[in-house]
């Protein structure tokens, strides 16, 4: 089951497992200490609207080291008493608290992650013209390489945009409760929302894997360029992992 992730991002695994029927211990499932600390200035941003709203809090210095110490408390690995006043904004209690905030975590973790990877994908679309392989490069290479680059493009933007409307969802249902206060519509999204986590983890993962490979094996210059063959296979294994997968997600 594990194999067939694409990566080992705690909400993508835990659904996997819970969906085939196994429930590990939650210390499997923290976000890990440099990931938090990452994500702690975009989570107090993310947070802000609706911790204001939960704590009846107005700007200011005060209301703003609130929102540090609830973004703490909303990504620590278990929830607790700080975000009681969330608890009951959300109607939510016991079980149903503990799975909703960890759907919360889910989605806020893959919106940080997506507009990390964003400005480093549209580099790798860039800079795949400006790779120049060594070597022999016969024709039929050249044409190989060539059709790789135009799916491998279409692919990209395909699995951008696949993201991209699945975190909407979770932005308009968040908007809805801060906005107009609809506890109901939110409170179900969050329960509801883990069956996204395969589909949202699967195209990250991969365009995660893009970007940091590309990072890796291209950042030597000149003195690293690949062979034709080479740069083939690399393209190759990015469309490959770029093919569509069947969608696990279901329509709202």
């Amino acid at each position: 089951m594990l194999n067939d992730l694409p990566s080992l991002d705690p909400f993508l695994v835990r659904e996997q497992l819970r969906r085939n029927h196994h429930q590990p211990a939650e210390c499997y499932f923290s976000i890990s200490p440099a990931d938090t600390s990452r994500m702690q200035s975009f989570t107090s941003a993310e947070m802000a609207p609706l911790i204001r709203m939960a704590f009846r809090t107005t700007s200011g210095s005060g209301s703003a080291g609130m929102v540090g110490k609830l973004a703490d408390a909303l990504l620590s690995a278990n929830a607790d008493a700080r975000l009681d006043p969330l608890r009951e904004t959300l109607g939510l209690h016991g079980d149903q608290f503990t799975q909703g905030i960890f759907s919360w975590k889910g989605f806020i973790y893959y919106k940080w992650q997506f507009s990390e990877m964003i400005q480093s994908l549209i580099r790798v679309t860039q800079e795949m013209d400006q790779i120049k392989p060594s070597g022999r490069n016969d024709v039929a290479t050249r044409e190989e390489i060539r059709v790789l680059k135009t799916s491998i493009r279409k692919r990209i933007r395909e699995a951008a945009r696949s993201c991209s409307q699945v975190l909407a969802l979770y932005d308009d249902a968040f908007a809805d409760l801060v906005h107009r206060g609809n506890t109901a519509a939110f409170r179900r999204f969050l329960l509801e929302a883990p069956i996204f986590f395969l589909d949202l983890g699967h195209s990250m993962g991969m365009i995660s894997h893009i970007s940091s490979f590309w990072s890796y094996r291209f950042n030597g210059g000149a003195a690293n360029l690949p062979t034709s063959e080479e740069f083939r296979d690399i393209l190759s294994e990015f469309e490959t992992g770029l093919a569509p997968r069947q969608s696990y997600s279901q329509p709202w």
